[in-house]
């Protein structure tokens, strides 16, 4: 069979697909079993790891290539901006709303701890991130 461009493109949708259900299918997983069946960390920690290994170096390989944070959508950089500080608020508030859910929570500290851990690691992670992306521009745009 010849190595055909419209073969590669096909085979390449497929994978992409393929560890998108994947992925998601892990996360799901980890959650049924965390909330569902009352799981700890430390006993699905193996899983965990892969699942946020894999997690983490999709998002560092996509900065190290130049693509931005908010890809495919394009965005000014005001909007960048409110996006970066504006999705980690969001992910802080929905650490804190799981924990409200499955009525996880001792009291108001607890709470705003869980809330702050969330924003914060987020917000860390998109910092690296544009970190990453600062210096791929300024290296391939001299």
């Amino acid at each position: 069979m010849k190595n055909d461009e419209r073969v590669n493109i096909d085979v390449n949708a497929a994978k992409s697909m393929g560890y998108t259900i994947f992925w998601f299918g892990i996360f799901a997983l980890l959650l049924y079993r965390w909330f569902y069946l009352n799981e700890t960390l430390m006993s699905t920690l193996d899983i965990f790891v892969v699942w946020i290994i894999a997690s983490l170096a999709q998002f560092f390989t996509l900065a190290a290539k130049g693509i931005p944070v908010a890809y495919p959508v394009s965005m000014s950089k005001k909007e960048q901006r409110y996006f970066i500080f504006l999705v980690p608020l969001f992910s802080g508030f929905v650490t804190a709303m799981i924990l409200l859910f499955f009525k996880q929570v001792r009291d108001f500290n607890h709470l705003s701890d869980a809330f702050g851990k969330g924003y914060l690691f987020t917000l860390l992670i998109f910092i690296v991130y544009k970190a990453i992306l600062y210096f791929w521009e300024k290296r391939y745009t001299e």
